[in-house]
């Protein structure tokens, strides 16, 4: 969304590239995750529930304890929270609404709405 760029990160992965990412290229994640941190607004997608994370990988050799521990690391260490959802079309969503959100409370408090939820929005 124009005009968030400063504002908000969002870095969304599937399973196999969240695999790959934390462990063939795990430095290079954790230098996007570092930079990521530095946002006022961040957020890791992961289009896979989060059950998925912990089952056994059919192409990898990875340990999903690991890729999970390594998920809590991002979260407790660097700040950057990360949702699971079902599927890429979930995700999409869960982005979508996310940068409206970071881009709704701006916009009300500079047009003299007040920073606030109405009973209708939860």
């Amino acid at each position: 969304m124009a005009g968030l760029e400063n504002l908000c990160v969002v870095e969304r992965k599937d399973m196999p590239d969240l695999v790959h990412s934390l462990t063939v290229e795990r430095s290079v994640l954790l230098k996007r995750m570092k930079l990521m941190s530095g946002h006022p607004h961040r957020l890791l997608v992961i289009t896979a529930p989060l059950s998925r994370i912990k089952t056994p990988y059919p192409h990898s050799a990875a340990s999903p304890n690991r890729i999970f521990q390594s998920l809590i690391a991002l979260l407790a260490g660097l700040n950057v929270p990360f949702l699971c959802t079902d599927n890429q079309n979930l995700g999409e969503e869960v982005v979508a609404s996310y940068l409206y959100q970071i881009h709704i409370y701006p916009w009300l408090e500079n047009n003299d709405y007040g920073r606030f939820l109405a009973d209708g929005d939860l």
